[in-house]
């Protein structure tokens, strides 16, 4: 075994590294935390950049694991070529670690050929930072002398799967016969301790240690509840609503008002690490909006598409319309880029919490928001609170069934109502009315077309639209069965301007429901606007640092 690993065997080493615009992210300040740490007893240290490495290694002959991350095309990459590697060299580095994932990445070069040439031109140990058993095999066989699961919930084939894992630890030991480790979500002693029981040869701890920020704002979040202040009636927060094509932020009022809006495109094909770029752009731009203009804050929303696990802050499921996103978590994130609280809500329960509280929902306590585009996005408010359901799936109000063995729905059933009502679904109820309809142009162009149409009067545009009513209504009826709800509010690019289509789904719900006459379903359009999602993620982020 090289002397470097038996020196490491069964010991600690702690990373020392900053988030891109945290205040820690100076060389001098890391430079402290790294010897703080060894003079607490750290055996070895991981850092970022040759910079580092070498003011580190003025202080201490202990080994450093180097790595250097980079952002180009916007995507992270560990150790993205030899060049970088060498670098690390120079300053100092005893191992140097890299990306030694299956993802593909546009740029740099392929980590087996990195990983060659550090043995062959700079005699150093190579760590490889995988994902996934596969991947720590493949790079063990592939050469690296050390495996490390730091990158596990940080791929599409790990999304949703956060947290320290030991069983993957015990697997990459049994099966590449290589040292082994632990980095990643150790975030206490006691899984510093279970994973060497695992079989990690040593544990790597970061954040828990090294960045005060995200200590911090585990203590601020625990006690804020209990400050006095917050209920203040000035209190203002940030709103971020994240859509597929652009991410809205902005200062809100406990009010509702909206104030220094900005919007950050999300470039979401490019998958999960680019939508998160994108998040901390809007982010960290309102923020220092915020600063400039003396706003004090007192938290964080955000709203996204996708099965939000609330509690925890992470998105526990989610559609190709966010590629990458399920499983990304979202408030722990956030955390290394502020010290605000954060909370996190599915975007149409969000535009659920703008309409109650800022919108045509204000005065009710029982109220059902409906978003009619691609599909329905629903949020359900019983009693004035939103129902989130133990997996951030309640609401789904568009996968209801409304014809047995109907047709097929994008999630897999048949007979939703989302099949039935949706842009896709306008455009099929038109065409077999007018077959003649153009095949050249993107759905939401075509689906534009037709609403101009039936504004203008077509009556096979009208007709198209009267029998997406009729559809809805079964579901409205559903809905009032269920929830019995003082008003449905609806929104949705597809049916604004449609005069009639509010009335057309009113009656015929009221047709189908028992006892109709005595309860009919009173549907309202909404009024947050723009902005809702943004409105509705402060709104989440108000009721819950005053409870």
């Amino acid at each position: 075994m090289h002397p470097v690993l038996n020196a490491l065997h069964y010991k600690l080493i702690v990373s020392c590294q900053a988030a891109p615009d945290d205040p820690m992210e100076d060389t001098e300040t890391l430079r402290r935390v790294a010897r703080s740490a060894v003079m607490g007893g750290a055996s070895g240290l991981r850092l970022n950049s040759p910079e580092h490495v070498r003011a580190v290694r003025l202080d201490t002959s202990l080994p450093i694991i180097a790595i250097q991350k980079s952002y180009e095309g916007g995507q992270l990459r560990i150790t993205p070529d030899f060049v970088a590697a060498k670098a690390l060299a120079n300053a100092g580095a005893t191992i140097i670690a890299l990306d030694c994932t299956d993802r593909l990445h546009p740029y740099g070069e392929p980590w087996r050929d990195i990983v060659r040439r550090i043995h062959e031109e700079l005699g150093l140990l190579v760590m490889a930072d995988i994902a996934t058993l596969r991947e720590g095999v493949l790079a063990a066989e592939g050469g690296a002398d050390i495996v490390a699961p730091t990158l596990h919930g940080y791929t599409d084939e790990t999304k949703g799967t956060f947290g320290f894992h030991p069983e993957l630890v015990s697997a990459l030991a049994r099966e590449t016969g290589k040292p082994v480790i632990a980095e990643g979500n150790v975030s206490t002693p006691a899984l510093a301790r279970i994973a060497l029981e695992a079989g990690a040869w040593c544990v790597v701890v970061g954040s828990a240690i090294t960045r005060p920020g995200s200590i911090t704002a585990t203590f601020v979040e625990a006690i804020r509840s209990l400050d006095p202040s917050s209920t203040s009636s000035h209190r203002h927060v940030i709103g971020i609503d994240i859509g597929g094509t652009s991410i809205k932020s902005a200062v809100v009022g406990v009010d509702g008002t909206v104030q220094l809006q900005h919007d950050t495109p999300t470039t979401a094909a490019q998958g999960r690490e680019s939508i998160a770029t994108a998040l901390t752009a809007a982010l960290q731009h309102t923020l220092a909006a915020a600063e400039t203009n003396n706003i004090p804050l007192h938290g964080v929303g955000i709203a996204s598409a996708g099965a939000i696990d609330s509690k925890n802050g992470t998105v526990f499921a989610a559609t190709d319309n966010l590629p990458g996103w399920a499983g990304f978590d979202i408030r722990q994130y956030l955390r290394t880029i502020t010290d605000l609280p954060v909370f996190v809500e599915n975007d149409a329960h969000a535009a659920a919490l703008a309409e109650l509280r800022f919108g045509a929902g204000r005065g009710f306590s029982n109220l059902i928001a409906l978003t009619i585009g691609t599909g329905i996005g629903g949020g359900v408010i019983v009693d004035g609170h939103l129902l989130r359901g133990s997996h951030g799936f309640a609401g789904t109000i568009g996968h209801q069934t409304i014809r047995f063995d109907g047709k097929p729905c994008n999630c897999g059933r048949r007979g939703c109502l989302e099949a039935y009502v949706s842009t896709a679904a306008l455009i099929e109820e038109y065409r077999l009315l007018d077959p003649t309809l153009s095949t050249d142009q993107p759905e939401p162009a075509l689906a534009f077309e037709i609403a101009r149409r039936s504004i203008a009067g077509d009556r096979n545009a009208v007709q198209a639209y009267r029998q997406l009513a009729a559809y809805l209504a079964e579901g409205v009826a559903n809905l009032s069965n269920l929830f019995d709800p003082e008003i449905i509010v609806l929104s949705g690019g597809l049916i604004e301007g449609q005069s009639t289509f509010l009335s057309d789904v009113q009656q015929n719900a009221q047709s189908l429901l028992h006892f109709g006459s005595k309860r009919p379903p009173r549907l309202i359009p909404a009024a947050a606007g723009r902005y809702a999602g943004v409105q509705g993620a402060a709104a989440s982020v108000f009721d819950q640092i005053t409870t």
